[in-house]
């Protein structure tokens, strides 16, 4: 995941916790969530890989076995559906990222979708320094009458951001189509490719397709190869508990250490053209 998954569980003074996660598809392994529950966990934050929604189903069941909030890190996964649901309507707390590379852009930022409409009014209060904004009456003198009785951030977004962000919303369904193409041609000519290990696709899920995420041998060497055709491939993301931040690397997490030796993720972006993929898929189908 990003550190910016776990930052935020710092700034409340809380500890993460690390789970193991699934080889092929990068996501939380709800396999593994109990034997890291103790009486002081208050949640579960689950990141969905490249856009690729994790196991919800079992996920919100151990939650609820031991009353736990589910917070879906959905930073990848804009447009992602799981068992026929748009993700961002599935659990309490939801966040996308709208930041420069992400499918639909604000420049930074993003948004947080929940369920209950409490939270939804506490998170509207907070982003402007507590101030209820809906329900504040102005005064003949060019004041608002209201009371401030929590504390808040300038969390709110610009008009500016917004407007770019407003901008780009008719183009999600292009650009989505767009991704979902080159995914499918990456699947279908990689698929036999000596030294690749593509990534699981259950029928129950479809993913944002932020990124796509393959297994190699001999990373270090498929990585120069493509360099020097100029490709650019990249991890993105680095495992987080090696950070000294969070704590300093865990011990305890053996799918990760074989995921992190051998992950890489290739070109994905809506623009690439047909010839651009079909270039990157000869590059590795020629070997390195």
């Amino acid at each position: 995941a990003c550190t910016a998954t776990n930052h935020p569980i710092l700034e409340q003074y809380a500890t993460p916790v690390f789970t193991d996660i699934q080889l092929l598809t990068a996501n939380m392994d709800p396999n593994d969530i109990e034997n890291r529950i103790t009486e002081r966990t208050k949640a579960i934050i689950c990141f969905h890989w490249g856009g690729y929604p994790c196991d919800i189903d079992k996920i919100h069941t151990i939650a609820r076995r031991h009353n736990l909030t589910v917070i879906e890190d959905a930073t990848d996964a804009l447009g992602a559906t799981y068992k026929s649901n748009p993700v961002g309507s599935l659990s309490k707390f939801t966040s996308f990222s709208f930041q420069a590379i992400q499918k639909i852009t604000t420049g930074e930022g993003g948004m947080i979708c929940m369920l209950d409409k409490d939270d939804c009014e506490a998170a509207r209060r907070r982003r402007w320094f507590g101030i209820d904004r809906v329900k504040r009456v102005p005064k003949i003198a060019g004041y608002y009458d209201f009371d401030v009785w929590e504390t808040g951030y300038g969390y709110h977004m610009t008009n500016i951001a917004a407007t770019i962000g407003l901008a780009h919303l008719d183009d999600l369904p292009i650009i989505l189509r767009r991704r979902n193409e080159i995914v499918v041609m990456y699947r279908e000519s990689l698929k036999a490719v000596p030294g690749v290990t593509l990534f699981k696709s259950q029928p129950d899920r479809t993913s944002g397709n932020q990124l796509f995420t393959l297994h190699v041998e001999q990373r270090d060497n498929f990585c120069r190869m493509m360099h020097s055709k100029n490709v650019e491939v990249s991890v993105v993301h680095a495992r987080n508990d090696q950070y000294t931040v969070f704590g300093g690397l865990r011990s305890d997490l053996p799918i990760l250490d074989q995921f992190a030796s051998s992950y890489i993720s290739l070109p994905l972006h809506n623009r690439l053209s047909d010839e651009e993929v079909e270039y990157v898929i000869r590059c590795i189908a020629d070997g390195w």
